[in-house]
């Protein structure tokens, strides 16, 4: 895998895990009752023991949300720099391609002047 496709993929999956804690919604708290605070709370029995599936953001969110974001950041930088430099690279093979082109294409042209002059002598 090229340095390239590693920081877009570090890249879509830092920014994802980012967007995913910043718009996720937030468990809710438990409402405070509308009767001014008075002691009086209905509590109700469950014959079967809960089990939620939503998983309750820890305090750690922070945490994760700076860190994805910086990561996120670092992968964009390093997508864009390791882009920079594989199209300087392919630029430069290019060049020396041309390069060596020319110099077959001059020695093709010699070799064809020396078949022309020995086929004059002859």
């Amino acid at each position: 895998m090229s340095y390239r496709k590693f920081f877009a993929t570090l890249f879509i999956v830092s920014l994802f895990v980012f967007l995913f804690f910043q718009f996720y919604p937030k468990t809710m708290q438990s409402p405070m009752n509308s009767d001014g605070g008075k002691k009086t709370q209905m509590h109700q029995k469950s014959m079967m023991p809960s089990i939620s599936i939503e998983p309750e953001l820890t305090g750690n969110d922070n945490f994760i949300l700076v860190a994805s974001l910086i990561s996120s950041i670092l992968s964009f930088f390093g997508f864009l720099i390791s882009g920079f430099y594989s199209h300087r690279g392919h630029r430069r093979e290019e060049e020396l391609f041309d390069l060596k082109r020319e110099k077959e294409r001059l020695e093709m042209e010699k070799i064809r002047a020396e078949i022309n002059a020995l086929r004059g002598e002859s």
